[in-house]
């Protein structure tokens, strides 16, 4: 794949199998042609192919000839030949086994080089297609589009599109399904039967709808046949939350919100960037479903209201949560080469100018310039090193300590027994590095040789992970023994995960910071010195670790930036997350609903810790709500004549209840004392703040069955 793609053989419009690349790259492009054109009084019309038994077909020998035009031969290409040649299939039924038969089409199933080899076969199926065309692959699933005003005339490209489509099918033995290769015509237009797009001189159907990657999509791109596809599933995966839990028994809130992450909000996110265009009536069926889901895992009543519903689980709001989603699809373009094309959506054009829209092209117009992500460089997400990644050598990783210290917990690791271990590397310079991020977001790398007397220090980039700021540091080192050519030497960092990526030679956040290192070790390696990387503790008193700590802290306060570094994608990342918890923040305190809570936990995004049965936890949950079955509540509900307490004549809510009742007063007294005992005070507010495995609950249960509460709340 290094050798494919650092050549720049695979088609830019190619998404399948690829690093970086997406589902969403190819439905974004078309939601961006047909908002365009919508706004423009034009007609986009789509032809969305279909392979017959694409994998099953593919012939062998013309992807071997591919192959050879790529400049891949020798070995390489003996082993890919035996690997597709001369294979064979039986079949067992029981303990008979049917005869062999030769297989002479096709790439292996399930095996992790087949895709490739797939993507190499269909690379060039659009290539015949002139300029103005749009088109996308995403492994077999095709299509090309045209847009203009004039539909005769669309047709009319399409139709040669159509055929140079048919004449690569010939040369390359593929077909393409006349059954399931489909048109679709958007626009406001009233279409004519006559107009008519042919394959193999065969009439292809026209669809109102059509399941595009997953993604339907509608002639009017109202996103409403969509939209109503993920009601139905997650309605079916409600059905199955409401079977699991009851209100006295059933699955715990952790178990719960899993199900609800995992099968109907990972629904919800997939394609949210493209019908997030849709009008705000649609979008609000959604919201139904994250509350249903939300009340199911809590327990709470249909009157509780959904922000504190939210807040409660830990769960930001959809609209959001899509916002966050599409700024993050956003990032991952950023980083992205020139070539990526849908980049394209990211450019100006004059549609945007001439009317406003909720599309992604339109949206990440605004709003990454309000939030001013704009000014981040962002790191290129696959880069690739000039020396191939087979020849880069592995480095060397001591964590000795570390696997010690977390397997014998009888082991003392401090600076007596760091220090012994380190002594067993004598005849090495030693280079410790160190990276330190105060308050305000600045960041400071350093290493020091005390050998030499060396102490090196850098303020990068403010805002970078301390991850980044430990790898740099690294760097700088590695750079330093490269410079000066020690004959041995031994790097100690404190930073288990970015030595762990240097032992494993993988990093998801900062792959271009590991390939400068591991480029550099190359370099070493070759001049025949030896290095290695030792992992010590951290704030135990080595002196070197200690020195270095004290270097990088200084660094932070230099006056200005010495080493600007591009963030990666997970940085930037981090910082839309942070903006989307402010304005959920902000939200949480300017509603108006959900106040009583609002009292007991005013920040949002952290959910509480459950661990007891599920009764006990929806005791717990509605109490925090305030919404509970006591008078109050059904007075709401319609249930109820007045809401208030049959005793006393008050407003019968929780905190009367536990507070205030003249009712209880023997029963409040007797809690009293017992929280006293555990010296806490009788503060509902306080009581409820506490995690549900506190003993306080155990005491306010204790009171609620003894005033025969506990079952109507």
């Amino acid at each position: 794949m290094f050798y494919i793609e650092s050549k720049g053989y695979l088609s830019n419009y190619q998404s399948g199998f690829r690093r970086g690349r997406n589902t969403m790259d190819p439905v974004l492009c078309l939601e961006h042609e047909v908002r365009r054109a919508q706004i423009n009084k034009e007609s986009v019309v789509a032809v969305f192919f279909d392979i017959e038994k694409a994998y099953d077909t593919l012939w062998r020998e013309g992807l071997l000839i591919k192959i050879k035009q790529m400049g891949i031969g020798g070995r390489m290409f003996k082993w890919i030949k035996n690997f597709l040649m001369g294979r064979q299939i039986q079949v067992r039924i029981g303990k008979i086994l049917s005869e062999k038969f030769p297989v002479v089409n096709g790439t292996p199933q399930g095996s992790i080089v087949s895709p490739l080899l797939f993507s190499i076969m269909i690379n060039d199926v659009f290539n015949g297609i002139k300029d103005g065309m749009g088109f996308s692959l995403f492994a077999d699933d095709g299509a090309v589009w045209y847009r203009g005003k004039n539909l005769e005339f669309i047709v009319k490209k399409l139709q040669v599109a159509i055929d140079g489509v048919v004449e690569w099918s010939y040369r390359w033995g593929f077909k393409f399904s006349v059954d399931k290769t489909k048109t679709m015509f958007f626009t406001r237009k009233k279409v004519r039967e006559d107009l008519k797009l042919e394959l193999y001189s065969q009439g292809l159907e026209r669809v109102r709808k059509f399941k595009f990657l997953g993604v339907w999509f509608d002639e009017r791109l109202t996103w409403g046949v969509h939209i109503q596809s993920i009601m139905d599933k997650c309605k079916k995966v409600l059905n199955i939350m409401r079977c699991l839990v009851g209100s006295e028994w059933g699955a715990d809130r952790k178990s719960m919100k899993a199900i609800y992450v995992g099968l109907i909000r990972s629904v919800l996110d997939y394609g949210c960037v493209a019908y997030t265009s849709a009008a705000k009536t649609t979008l609000l069926k959604l919201n139904s479903i994250q509350n249903q889901a939300l009340r199911l895992c809590t327990g709470a009543f249909r009157t509780t209201p959904i922000a504190a519903l939210q807040v409660e689980m830990g769960e930001m709001p959809i609209e959001l949560r899509r916002e966050q989603l599409a700024l993050n699809y956003w990032a991952n373009l950023r980083g992205q080469k020139d070539d990526h094309p849908t980049l394209d959506i990211l450019k100006p054009c004059w549609e945007k100018e001439k009317k406003d829209t909720k599309s992604f092209g339109w949206m990440m117009i605004k709003k990454p310039v309000e939030l001013k992500l704009v000014q981040f460089e962002i790191s290129r997400r696959v880069p690739f090193p000039a020396i191939p990644p087979w020849i880069l050598p592995e480095a060397s990783v001591d964590l000795t300590l570390l696997e010690r210290k977390n397997k014998d917990k009888s082991f003392i690791l401090n600076s007596h027994a760091a220090q012994d271990y380190i002594d067993h590397y004598y005849n090495f310079v030693k280079l410790y590095t160190d990276a330190s991020k105060d308050t305000a977001d600045r960041v400071g790398v350093a290493f020091i040789v005390p050998e030499f007397r060396v102490a090196v220090k850098k303020r990068v980039s403010d805002g970078l992970s301390v991850y980044t700021g430990e790898m740099l540091a690294i760097l700088l080192a590695v750079q330093w023994v490269e410079e000066h050519r020690p004959l041995f030497s031994v790097i100690c960092s404190d930073s288990s995960s970015s030595l762990t990526s240097l032992r494993c030679s993988h990093s998801d956040s900062r792959p271009d910071v590991l390939i400068e290192i591991q480029q550099s070790l190359y370099r070493i390696n070759m001049m025949g010195l030896t290095i290695r990387f030792l992992w010590i503790p951290a704030h135990c008193g080595i002196r070197g670790n200690e020195e270095v700590d004290t270097v990088a802290k200084e660094a932070t306060i230099s006056t200005s930036v010495q080493l600007v570094i591009p963030f990666c994608r997970k940085e930037v990342k981090s910082m839309i997350r942070q903006e989307m918890m402010k304005e959920w923040q902000k939200q949480w305190e300017k509603e108006r609903r959900g106040r009583w809570l609002y009292k007991i936990q005013r920040r949002v995004g952290d959910m509480r810790n459950t661990g007891r049965s599920r009764r006990e936890e929806v005791i717990v949950s509605r109490l925090r709500f305030g919404h509970t079955g006591l008078n109050n509540t059904l007075f709401i509900i319609g249930k109820h004549d007045t809401g208030t307490c049959v005793y006393c004549g008050e407003e019968e809510t929780v905190g009367h209840v536990v507070l205030h009742c003249r009712k209880y007063q023997a029963e409040r007294r007797k809690m009293i004392r017992i929280l006293s005992r555990m010296k806490v005070k009788l503060d509902l507010i306080d009581l409820l703040r506490q995690n549900s495995k506190s003993d306080c609950f155990q005491v306010l249960f204790q009171f609620l069955k003894e005033i025969r509460v506990f079952g109507r709340i």
